[in-house]
Order: structure tokens, then C-alpha cells, then sequence
């Protein structure tokens, strides 16, 4: 039995050692050669054709061959050199055509590698170098590919260039140990994009890793990507790692002028993508990421990302647009950048689970600038849409990392958080914050958030005193506690900066006032205007103005502001009504007048009624409530207003008195609410009553 056995190993061995490996040469003949070490052929085009039994490998002699027809590549045929001094070149100059061909339907098992070959684009008349599509198990290593003029490699998981999912995802393959020069344009003939030196999609576990990817040879604007998707992306389980990926500096005044900055762009990440261990020049562009049956959407870690000194024009690190789930940053370091981490949500996005912790962000700025230099972190509904209120954001984690803005042109914000429709449960711990020239964290607006905790961090040389900077309202839920707050050397950044903390908060809450609020807050100065002039009309003015009021009170659901404002309705229509009344001569019957005792009586005990009962509804019914009330100050403020307008109906001079206390009390309340805009409007308001009055 021994004996057997012995045969059938030596028989075995003698059938792998069988000549299943074919050479060429430069010197060799296609006319005569069979493909024998002593007898090889001249061209891989002609092998390629020849070869078809799966297993068999080509080997590529040392040399220089010139290509006349594209090499298509038989399924489990491999193709092996001898390093940079095996060189391939193609005589074809047309586009949309590669030098290797691996093409077949979705599914086909490859088993298969390409590898030690210098793959050259003869400076840039070839337009792909290798193209592999519906194959898996493809290995591409060991390779030189240099000097293409549209792309280097693309793995394709489809058999056409439909930019849909693929039926059958390819798995497998690899592409490791490379080395990738001036393959990737942008802003060609062909189209105005970027294109990359190795482009993947509909890959299940593909593996990128020990490969190094240089593109900064073209003029500026004409640079594509280091890795890109290809067809829309839809990528599952890749693993990028220990690549040094090196992109030219951006030189653009915007996103698409002259490029873009990334090294790095994939669309419709599906699950488990694992980016890790990488020195890279550039950004990472990440279009929609979904968690699928991975344990993470994508894991960006331990990562060496950013520029080697600051550019004047804005460079990112890693951005995240439209939808997001299940983000895990960590451990990296990102310097000499603008943004650091940067969320552009759309129309309808979301962003859920979102973890950045551990890292370093160092020189966060730019070289020159008027301080609108980035952050660093930023999310926000990025530009498409006009940052317009859209995306919800849950579940965002921001712990123990260390933002250090750049000295001498540092951005505005450390952490930014704007533009959200909604946003719950953000935990911002234990990181350290310098140098920030507005603020260390903003929030516009901020009324949207529910649920932000603050907690355990260093905050030094950060404008606004170091402290958190709200526009358009405060978070509800909100804990700021145990933080440590210090100037920087000198506290050249703890000032007070009016064009930051005055101009450009009511600036964007003037921005935010819809249509039908501009009509509210026209239709009321008419409303103190026509009751100065005894205007029947006034009162009409005041119930659309309340009218309005209660249409968005309705819609974000603050029940109890409805019976505020219906009993201001309901005096309105009382007053015009008494406003109306005539004698037989046409003459008004109610005339301007002084309260007595007994109407100044019934005056106050109104007001007292009205906020003792608006008190308690605030502290026991808060939820009915808008969001934030200042129980005492709102209490003062909605009871003023109802004394005022029931005052006006009776065409007391004291009506004025109460609407002057009014609005000198929601200056102070919207201020703390972080209302800047609304304390201007209301400044303006209580100016336009004392006029009133005095007038």
C-alpha cells in the first residue's frame, strides 16, 4: 500500500513539474515558437492565444515588447515576468481599450495572477493597462504600471459598465506590491471627472494593500485619483492597508476647480470596509455608507493622512457625503489640512452612528486665508444644496482626540454642527481643543439638537471664551460639565469678536426666516404702526401675525403655544370689532385714555394671572411648550403681551407701557436662547413703541 501511494505522489509531482509554464521572448517567434523555454514565443498577444488551459502560466522573459493586438487573457491563466526588465508596451492608441484583457460573465472564477511585469503607458498613448471584469480570485502584484493616459487597472465585479450593483459580486481578488505612476486623468476629451491609477466596484473582500501610488506628473486640474470606484461602487469587505498613496496638492479656490483633493473616492461602501495602517497625501471621499451584515459601515484607522505643509488652498482628510452609517474613525493622524473630518449630508440624508475617537489633528488651517480655513470636524449639509436644513444626525461619538488649529491662520471652529433638521445623543469627551479663533464647537442651529453632552475636555485659546457657540437657539438635553478652559500663551484668541459672535449668527438666522415668517414679522410692525394711528386695521395685522404663529406651532407640534396665541387671536377680533364702533355722527366712540385705578387694577391682575398660569404650564407641561423656555423670563414676556393686547382693545396709553416691557424682556430671553437675530428684532420693536408712546 505504501508503495501505491509512493506512485501516485510521484506521478502527481511529475504532472504538476509538466510543462504547463510558456515562455516569451524578445528574440522569440510566433511564427515558429511553441511556447518552450527554447523556443518562445515574441508577443503575450499570441501566448494569450494560445494558452487556454487553466493553470498555465506565461512567463515573460526580460525584455521590451511592443504590442500590435490587445492580450486577452484565458480564465485561470497567469502571466509572470521577471521585474521592471519585463516590459510590456501596446501599440494601440485608441480609448476605452486595455493592454490585458481579463474580461468574462459575473461569477467566473478567475484563480489566476498577473505579476513582476512594468506595465507602460508610453507616456500616456495607452489608455488602460490591465482591465478585469465578472472574474474573482485575480491576484495583481509585483507589477510596475506606469504612464497610462485614463486609468491604470480596473477590477470590474460586472461584465458591462451598467452602474448598478452586480448580480454576482466578484471575491477574491487582490492587488498588493505595486508600484503605480501618472495613471489617473481628470479633465479629459472624454469627460470632465476624475478617473483613478486603480479603480474597483462590485468587489465582495477584495484586498489593496503594500502598494505604492503616485499622481502629481500633470499640470494642475489634470490629475485624477489614486483609487477610485468604478461603476457607482458598491463595495463590500475591502481591506486597504499599508499603501503609501500620494496625490498633488490641491490648487483649486473650490471643490471640481481644477480637481478635486482626493487620493481616495468610493461610492455605495455596503459594509466592512477596512482602511488601516496607510500614509496618505490626500483626502478619502466616501459617498453613502451602509452597515449591511458587517459589524461596521467603514473603520478609517491608524492611518497617516495630510499634506507636508500647509497649502493656501483648502485641503481635506477624510470626507463623508449623502447618507452614513456606522462610521468609525480612530487612531489616525491628520495634519497640515484644513478639514479634518467633514460630513456633507444632502436632501433626506442621514447620518447615524458615528465614532471619532483617538485621533491626533495637527496644523488644522491653512497657509493663507481670511479664517474661513476649515475644521476639525464639520457636519454639515455640504454644498450641493445650499446648506439648506435636510439631514438628521443620532448617535454621533467624539472622544478623546486632540485638535491643534494651525498658528497664525486658524479656522473659525473647532467642531461644527450645522444646517441639521434633526440631531440626537452627540457626546463630545475628553478631547483636547486649541486654538480655535471663534469657538471650540458651534451649532447652527442649535434648537435642533436633542440630547449633547460636553463633557471632560481641554478647551485653550478658543474664541468666545472658550466656551460652546450656539446659533439659532440652544440644544435641549444639554450638559456642558467638567471641562477645563484656558487661554493660550498670551490669550490672543479669548477675546470678543463681533463679526463672529454678533454679525454672523443674526446673519444666519436671517438667512433661515422662510417666506411666510418674513410675512409675520412685516405683517406686526403694521400691527404697532396702524394701533400708534388709530388704525382699525391694526388689529387684522395682528391676527395674521398670530395666525402664522400658530401655523408653525401646529406643525412642530407645540400644542400648548396654540392656546397663546388663540387668545390673542380672540382679542384681536374683539378690538376690531370695538375699534369699528361709531357714533351717529361717525365719530370713534372709544377714545386714547389714561387708565384709572380700578382699569390699572384689572390690568395687573391680569398680568399676574396670565404668568402665574403660563409659569406653571412652562415647569409642568414643558413638552406642549417650544423647546428651551425660560419659565420665569417666557412667563413675563407671554403675559405682557396678553395685558398689551387686551389694553389696545380699550385704547389705554398704557398699552404701550406693556408692550415696551414685553419686548425689553425677550431681549435678554432670546438672547440667552441664543436668538441674536430675534434680540434685534425686538430691539427694533421696543424702539418703535417708545416712539409710539412719546410720539
Amino acid at each position: 500500500m505504501r508503495s501505491v501511494c509512493t506512485v501516485v505522489l510521484l506521478l502527481f509531482f511529475c504532472l504538476a513539474q509538466a510543462q504547463t509554464t510558456y515562455d516569451i521572448s524578445a528574440t522569440g517567434s510566433d511564427a515558429v515558437g511553441n511556447g518552450a523555454s527554447g523556443n518562445p514565443w515574441r508577443t503575450l498577444a499570441h501566448a494569450a492565444l494560445m494558452v487556454k488551459a487553466a493553470g498555465s502560466i506565461i512567463h515573460v522573459k526580460a525584455g521590451t515588447y511592443t504590442e500590435t493586438e490587445q492580450v486577452k487573457l484565458g480564465i485561470g491563466v497567469s502571466v509572470e515576468g521577471e521585474g521592471d526588465s519585463s516590459i510590456i508596451k501596446s501599440a494601440l492608441k485608441d480609448d476605452w481599450k486595455e493592454i490585458l484583457s481579463l474580461r468574462s460573465e459575473e461569477g467566473t472564477k478567475g484563480d489566476q495572477h498577473i505579476s513582476k511585469l512594468r506595465l507602460d503607458g508610453q507616456n500616456l498613448s495607452t489608455f488602460w493597462a490591465i482591465y478585469v471584469s465578472g472574474r474573482s480570485n485575480v491576484h495583481i502584484y509585483d507589477c510596475s504600471i506606469v504612464d497610462f493616459k485614463d486609468r491604470g487597472v480596473i477590477f470590474n465585479g460586472r461584465n458591462d459598465d451598467q452602474a448598478i450593483a452586480p448580480a454576482t459580486y466578484a471575491t477574491g481578488n487582490k492587488f498588493y506590491n505595486n508600484r503605480v505612476s501618472n495613471c489617473a486623468a481628470y479633465n479629459t476629451a472624454n469627460g470632465v471627472y476624475g478617473r483613478g491609477c486603480l479603480n474597483i466596484g462590485g468587489q465582495d473582500g477584495m484586498e489593496i494593500y503594500n502598494n505604492t501610488m503616485v499622481q502629481n506628473q500633470r499640470p494642475n486640474g489634470y490629475n485624477g485619483y489614486l483609487i477610485k470606484y468604478h461603476n457607482d461602487g458598491y463595495l463590500k469587505g475591502i481591506k486597504i492597508y499599508n499603501n503609501t498613496l500620494t496625490k498633488i496638492p490641491f490648487a483649486g479656490n473650490f471643490g471640481g476647480d481644477n480637481g478635486w483633493d482626493f487620493a481616495i473616492e468610493f461610492w455605495n461602501v455596503q459594509g466592512g470596509m477596512d482602511i488601516y495602517g496607510n500614509t496618505i497625501q490626500g483626502a478619502i471621499d466616501i459617498v453613502n455608507t451602509s452597515k449591511g451584515m458587517y459589524p461596521f459601515g467603514i473603520r478609517i484607522h491608524d492611518n497617516k493622512i495630510g499634506q507636508p505643509v500647509l497649502n493656501s488652498h483648502y485641503e481635506s482628510g477624510l470626507i463623508f457625503e449623502v447618507s452614513n452609517e456606522s462610521v468609525i474613525v480612530e487612531n489616525n493622524v491628520l495634519s497640515n489640512i484644513s478639514g479634518g473630518v467633514l460630513f456633507y449630508a444632502q436632501e433626506n440624508t442621514i447620518l447615524n452612528d458615528i465614532v471619532i475617537r483617538n485621533n491626533r489633528f495637527e496644523e488644522i488651517g491653512r497657509r493663507t486665508g481670511n479664517g474661513n480655513n476649515g475644521n476639525g470636524i464639520q457636519v454639515s449639509c455640504g454644498t450641493l444644496l445650499g446648506n439648506i436644513n435636510h439631514y438628521s444626525l443620532s448617535d454621533m461619538l467624539i472622544e478623546n482626540n486632540r485638535f491643534m488649529a494651525a498658528a497664525g491662520n486658524a479656522p473659525f471652529y473647532g467642531i461644527e454642527i450645522t444646517g441639521g433638521a434633526a440631531a440626537m445623543n452627540i457626546k463630545i469627551r475628553k478631547n483636547t481643543i486649541h486654538g480655535f479663533t471663534a469657538a471650540c464647537i458651534v451649532a447652527n442651529p442649535a434648537k435642533v439638537i436633542d440630547s449633547l453632552l460636553i463633557e471632560e475636555n481641554i478647551l485653550s485659546g478658543n474664541g468666545n471664551g472658550n466656551d460652546p457657540f450656539y446659533i439659532v437657539g440652544t440644544p435641549s438635553n444639554y450638559r456642558f460639565k467638567n471641562n477645563t478652559k484656558s487661554n493660550a500663551a498670551g490669550g490672543s484668541n479669548g477675546g470678543f469678536s463681533l463679526r463672529q459672535e454678533i454679525l454672523r449668527p443674526v446673519y444666519y438666522e436671517a438667512k433661515s426666516i422662510t417666506p411666510i415668517q418674513g410675512i409675520g414679522l412685516l405683517t406686526f410692525i403694521l400691527f404697532l404702526l396702524f394701533a400708534r394711528k388709530e388704525n382699525k386695521y391694526s388689529f387684522p395685522a395682528g391676527m395674521v401675525y398670530a395666525g402664522i404663529l400658530s401655523l408653525a406651532a401646529f406643525e412642530e407640534g407645540h400644542k400648548g403655544m396654540l392656546i397663546i396665541y388663540a387668545c390673542v387671536v380672540a382679542m384681536c377680533v374683539y378690538g376690531w370689532l370695538q375699534w369699528r364702533k361709531r357714533d351717529r355722527k361717525g365719530h370713534r366712540i372709544i377714545r386714547i385714555t389714561r387708565s384709572e385705578k380700578r382699569e390699572l387694577g384689572i390690568q395687573f391682575a391680569l398680568f399676574a394671572a396670565s404668568g402665574a398660569a403660563l409659569f406653571a404650564a412652562f415647569n409642568f407641561a414643558g413638552r406642549f411648550f417650544i423647546p428651551g423656555m425660560i419659565s420665569w423670563m417666557d412667563a413675563i414676556l407671554y403675559a405682557a403681551v396678553l395685558t398689551g393686547t387686551w389694553t389696545m382693545t380699550q385704547k389705554k396709553l398704557e398699552t404701550w407701557y406693556w408692550w415696551m416691557a414685553a419686548f425689553a424682556i425677550a431681549i435678554p430671553a432670546f438672547f440667552i436662547k441664543h436668538y441674536l437675530f430675534y434680540c434685534c428684532w425686538n430691539a427694533l420693536l421696543l424702539a418703535i413703541a417708545g416712539w409710539a408712546l412719546f410720539k
